[in-house]
């Protein structure tokens, strides 16, 4: 997949990288957050969605939403709070 990163978020514990893939001429997202693993802290891969039929602000939006806890994933350990 060809992709390259445009912006990358960051609140408490969970970021964001906003993608441009050039292959599918589209925009999406990869969700991490810091878990603890094993008993250290780690950047733990969360998910990535990509938006074939929306504009690179629409990403960015869908990016605030996470680092703000509006929008989870069923493997979040945090809120975002």
């Amino acid at each position: 997949m060809n992709k390259e990163e445009y912006h990358m978020y960051s609140r408490n514990s969970r970021s964001v990288y906003v993608y441009r893939y050039h292959d599918t001429n589209s925009w999406g997202c990869e969700y991490y957050e810091n878990q603890v693993v094993d008993g250290e802290h780690k950047k733990v891969f969360i998910a990535a969605e990509q938006y074939p039929q929306h504009s690179e602000r629409w990403a960015e939006d869908c990016a605030d939403n996470y680092v703000f806890g509006i929008k989870s994933f069923p493997n979040n350990q945090t809120t975002g709070q």
